[in-house]
């Protein structure tokens, strides 16, 4: 689906045995020269400026933290375009495991318990619902406007947009906005969701 990184190799043993020594200046020099070519590659993946600004970064920063370890005899091209792609796959993998969590919270949130069968659990569902509940009127109101269009009424994302006249980017920033919020908010209780919502519902 995406491209690789690129093919040429570039192996700049003296920018590498400056950058091992701590010369700041070859980081700069460095970060400069592949930039550019990185964000675009990590934008490719997430199709999201600032994350993929955020996730160039943050490789940078790890491979300034970690210069001791650098190869000389290696690309550092190859290694940077190769953490890039790693960091963007484990950003969508995390992405992804919130989209599941919310929509497990959804069952909760419709009052879908029919799966549970004895009075322990449907308390203890009830009391994951008011969670639930409690966080989503966390959430800014167009924020929650559009996680309830997506996940209640289940409208696509250029539906969402025509009906509130806003940019499918902006449905796009409120979903993840939304997702991130529950999550967060209901970090104590994904245990519980697990141990038992997973084991009732997806097996």
């Amino acid at each position: 689906m995406f491209s690789s990184s690129p093919k040429s190799v570039v192996i700049d043993t003296e920018l590498i045995a400056r950058i091992r020594k701590g010369d700041t200046k070859s980081l700069e020099l460095l970060f400069r020269r592949l930039y550019p070519r990185l964000f675009a590659y990590a934008n490719k993946f997430l199709h999201d400026h600032e994350d993929s600004k955020e996730i160039v970064q943050d490789v940078f920063l790890s491979l300034w933290n970690h210069r001791s370890k650098l190869d000389e005899s290696k690309s550092l091209d190859a290694f940077l375009f190769t953490s890039v792609k790693n960091k963007c796959l484990n950003l969508l993998k995390s992405r992804a495991v919130q989209n599941r969590r919310a929509e497990l919270m959804l069952r909760l949130y419709a009052d879908e318990l029919s799966f549970v069968d004895n009075t322990h659990e449907i308390l203890l569902a009830n009391e994951l619902q008011s969670a639930f509940d409690k966080a989503l009127n966390t959430l800014p109101a167009e924020c929650r406007r559009v996680f309830e269009l997506s996940r209640v009424e289940g409208l696509r994302y250029h539906e969402i947009a025509s009906r509130l006249n806003i940019s499918i980017k902006t449905v796009e920033t409120q979903m993840y906005r939304a997702l991130s919020k529950l999550r967060l908010e209901l970090r104590h209780h994904l245990a519980i969701l697990s141990g038992f919502l997973l084991a009732n519902y997806y097996f």
